[in-house]
């Protein structure tokens, strides 16, 4: 063969070997699949670290730079990992305490790397030595601007900031967000729940029960999701749009109305609602109590739980924690 001829061969060779493979640019890439991020990320499998999407050293892509903010006010919020476990606090001191109890099991039993945050209404600060407590659990502070409920009237008083909430979907600096109301306690890793295949729905969240029995809405003490700017902008819009829903529970009774077809089961152990223990026992006693990872304490706050209450065995949990 003539050394043009060849070279011409070799050339063209070359090209189908590179048009064939998939490039780091190519939308394909991040094209959601099942169990991605709405960016296309693949939340991270249990116990995997930075960098690692599958606990074995394999290389996570995370999202780009330039589709990564947040909504944190304060010039010091400053992420660390791809995931982060938030918590809302808001002007009752109480709240701080359960936090505090709630971050320091997470730390010691959860092994994927994790930022914990506190989110706070920037008019509503918390005093500094609520931020000394919360700090040396290993706390961000994340100051954000109020989202006011569209019909306040309507809205439980104590519930009227928790609209704040929709801000962790605006989070997009992380991949993954477990957000935990701070009347829980997690006696357990979280490293499975953090892993979670969403399997298509936005949210993962698990079933609620009202006036004693079981509902088809859900409880949003515990929410899973991947933080998405697109995603945030829709909420906000859908909130002031006159959207009907049950405005007296305020960001639980919005989010039940979004996400009432679009939502995945993350399953009891992931969020064991007190009231379940009160008015569902048989249920409850079908679990042992040392396989339910997160506590929720909604029939009586943990910091009132008394050893030999309605509540006994559970309130000694919290109660015995650090």
């Amino acid at each position: 063969m003539k050394p043009r001829t060849l070279f011409v061969a070799i050339a063209v060779a070359l090209g189908v070997l590179v048009v064939g493979l998939p490039s780091v640019l190519d939308p394909a890439v991040t094209t959601k699949s099942p169990g991605s991020t709405p960016n296309g990320v693949p939340p991270p499998k249990a116990g995997a670290t930075d960098g690692d999407v599958d606990g074995k050293g394999s290389q996570t892509i995370r999202r780009p730079a330039e589709n990564r903010s947040h909504h944190c006010l304060n010039d010091d919020f400053a992420p660390e990992h791809a995931v982060g476990i938030w918590t809302m606090l808001s002007d009752n001191p109480d709240y701080v305490k359960g936090a505090v109890k709630m971050g320091r099991s997470v730390r010691r039993h959860t092994k994927t790397p994790h930022d914990l945050v506190v989110m706070e209404i920037e008019s509503k600060p918390l005093g500094k030595e609520s931020w000394d407590l919360l700090s040396s659990v290993g706390f961000k502070r994340c100051s954000v601007k109020s989202i006011p409920p569209p019909k306040p009237d309507k809205t439980r008083r104590d519930l009227r900031e928790k609209f704040g909430v929709l801000h962790v979907w605006a989070m997009t600096v992380y991949d993954t967000v477990l957000f935990i109301d701070a009347d829980t306690f997690v006696q357990n890793g979280l490293d499975d729940l953090l892993g979670m295949d969403l399997e298509g729905k936005t949210i993962g969240v698990t079933k609620d029960i009202r006036a004693k029995k079981w509902v088809d809405t859900f409880n949003s003490g515990v929410l899973l999701l991947h933080p998405s700017a697109g995603e945030y902008d829709r909420l906000h819009k859908l909130l002031y749009s006159g959207m009907e829903f049950e405005y007296i529970m305020s960001d639980q009774g919005f989010l039940n109305e979004v996400y009432k077809d679009d939502w995945k089961e993350i399953g009891f152990v992931n969020n064991a609602n007190l009231a379940l223990y009160r008015f569902q026992r048989a249920f409850w006693d079908e679990h042992k109590l040392e396989d339910i990872n997160i506590v929720h304490y909604t029939m009586q706050k943990p910091w009132k739980c008394q050893p030999r209450g309605p509540y006994g065995p559970i309130c000694k949990l919290w109660i015995d924690a650090e």
